[in-house]
């Protein structure tokens, strides 16, 4: 009896299904959209007044996170929670550095999960002063945006800020403020009896960059943090400079140099802006990227049933300046 020839084995040749070629296509793009996020744009609401006339409540813009160079994620986890860890983060060579003008998205150095969004006033080196709702930087008046505003009555010079909470603490108030001086890299501190009027100012640009601080008395520690800030100012008159100190050093024998470029940001609704006057300079570690252009806008007081009232059209793809 003859052998049946041997055949040869067949090729698989069934072609993907549909559901699983629309699956990868659809996990590719989630990738390369949350890469693209991630590194080059950086979409944001803006969900206050801060910033009005400018860009206004219920705005949606996107962020060059390119310009300043690529900074990376510091925080993985779900998105809008708490759920998630600390990772180092680092940044990429930028084409240039924040400019005065420039309208910055950043991380609040308060709490850096929160994103903040303000104008670029003034940059390491520069002096800052308010004088009657008026910026002068480095003694010239600062272009004022050309939608900025104010919106409530200017306080006298020597009127103090309602509730406080100006930063530095002897700074003045929202319309006669300064003159300060915004740090620079290479800039020091040498905590002295005689300088005592600038340790809190300076203790805070220390626990910006990044610095632990303590204070101890009597065998007894305690760590300054933003939480406990209201109690600083007892402690800085109470204790001498060999009480504090920055990552175990003993402030009266340690210089500490400034290793941050700073920034100094406003609101362009002046009167009414949560800003460098009253948190500090913004270290360039929290800076995100440089705002770019609203490509969508709602009013969010109007109901849904009026929806075509409700998108202000005119706003949507406008470059952001």
């Amino acid at each position: 009896m003859s052998e049946k020839p041997k055949t040869a084995p067949k090729k698989n040749t069934a072609k993907k299904s549909a559901f699983r070629e629309y699956s990868e296509s659809l996990i590719i793009a989630v990738a390369i959209a949350l890469v693209i996020r991630a590194l080059v744009i950086y979409p944001f609401r803006i969900p206050t007044g801060s910033m009005e006339s400018s860009l206004l409540i219920g705005d949606f813009l996107l962020a060059n996170k390119f310009v300043y160079g690529i900074r990376t994620p510091d925080w993985i986890g779900i998105p809008y929670t708490t759920l998630g860890f600390r990772v180092p983060f680092w940044r990429t060579p930028g084409f240039r550095e924040p400019e005065r003008g420039d309208v910055v998205i950043f991380k609040y150095p308060r709490d850096d999960m929160k994103n903040y969004i303000k104008r670029c006033i003034a940059v390491s080196g520069d002096t800052v002063e308010v004088i009657a709702k008026t910026v002068y930087v480095n003694g010239e008046k600062s272009p004022l945006p050309p939608h900025a505003q104010f919106i409530r009555p200017m306080y006298t010079k020597d009127q103090p800020e309602p509730g406080g909470g100006i930063y530095p603490p002897d700074a003045g108030n929202r319309d006669f403020y300064g003159p300060v001086v915004v740090p620079a890299p290479g800039d020091t501190f040498h905590f002295t009896d005689e300088n005592r009027d600038r340790w809190f100012e300076w203790l805070q640009i220390m626990l910006y960059e990044g610095r632990r601080l303590q204070v101890g008395y009597q065998g007894e520690s305690r760590a300054l943090t933003l939480e406990n800030q209201y109690q600083w100012p007892a402690a800085i008159q109470m204790y001498p400079a060999s009480s504090f100190s920055v990552d175990g050093h003993p402030l009266d024998t340690y210089v500490y140099t400034v290793t941050n470029k700073h920034y100094f940001m406003m609101g362009d609704n002046r009167d009414n802006s949560l800003d460098s006057r009253y948190w500090g300079y913004l270290p360039e570690r929290f800076v995100v990227g440089e705002g770019l252009i609203v490509y969508w806008s709602w009013d969010g007081d109007l109901p849904l049933y009026r929806l075509f009232n409700k998108v202000r059209w005119n706003r949507i793809l406008t470059l952001i300046r």
